[in-house]
């Protein structure tokens, strides 16, 4: 088990975190669906606020397929994909070929879903290749520092959206705990978490009150991890 280089950490950490936004941004945005069709403008506008995405798009129909399928759009769920997917191809060799396949299998579904009148159930496959491509890293990944800074990632991102989308306190505090939990283990690069970010954490993890301090809990997870960030070639 060699060492992982700064560059590979950062990658490894995105790859998390790219890879949970598109599992959980698929969930919400189907789940709300209707209440941007019902809702309109207001609706999706709100729901872009909440997760600090600039509202760039003409009216619900154009929201409705460029935040979904627009390459273009940085924001969009099959951007997100595309720069776990980016990630993915540089860490062939930390997360093996197995769990990169997955990720190349669910933007081919993703894609495949352009243009269909039953999209969320068309969109199943793509969340069910999202859970291979987890199961792969775990089975697969030899590294455990490496493994560890993935799930970090992935930590890091649930518990970020989680807060920003507003889900109920309990699902909040879980995941809370669960990042807790990661960083505790981390045994590697220690320096890359920020010590009085965590310590804020603990204190909200502890309090289980996130009504009044939402928006410093998001600063607090977004401050956590101290790494540099690598862009990635699309693909």
């Amino acid at each position: 088990m060699g060492a992982i280089t700064r560059i590979n950490i950062s990658n490894l950490f995105w790859l998390g975190r790219y890879v949970e936004r598109v599992f959980t941004t698929l969930n919400s945005f189907f789940k709300y669906a209707d209440r941007f069709i019902e809702g309109g403008q207001e609706a999706y506008e709100k729901y872009l606020a909440d997760i600090n995405v600039p509202d760039i798009y003409k009216d619900s129909e154009d929201f409705f397929h460029r935040y979904v399928f627009d390459m273009s759009d940085p924001n969009s769920i099959i951007s997100n994909l595309d720069r776990a997917l980016g990630n993915g191809i540089v860490l062939r060799e930390e997360i093996k070929t197995p769990s990169l396949s997955y990720l190349q299998m669910a933007m081919d579904k993703f894609k495949s879903c352009e243009g269909t009148d039953k999209i969320r159930y068309d969109m199943l496959p793509v969340r069910d290749a999202i859970y291979a491509f987890w199961g792969s890293v775990d089975n697969n990944m030899t590294n455990a520092e490496a493994l560890r800074v993935i799930h970090l990632g992935k930590s890091v991102e649930r518990a970020d959206m989680f807060l920003r989308l507003g889900y109920p306190s309990e699902d909040i505090s879980a995941e809370l705990d669960n990042l807790i939990k990661h960083v505790s283990r981390y045994g590697g690069e220690t320096s890359i978490i920020s010590a009085d970010a965590f310590e804020a954490l603990k204190s909200a993890a502890q309090s289980r009150d996130y009504t009044g301090s939402k928006a410093e809990l998001i600063d607090n997870i977004e401050r956590l991890v101290e790494v540099n960030f690598f862009e990635t070639a699309s693909v």
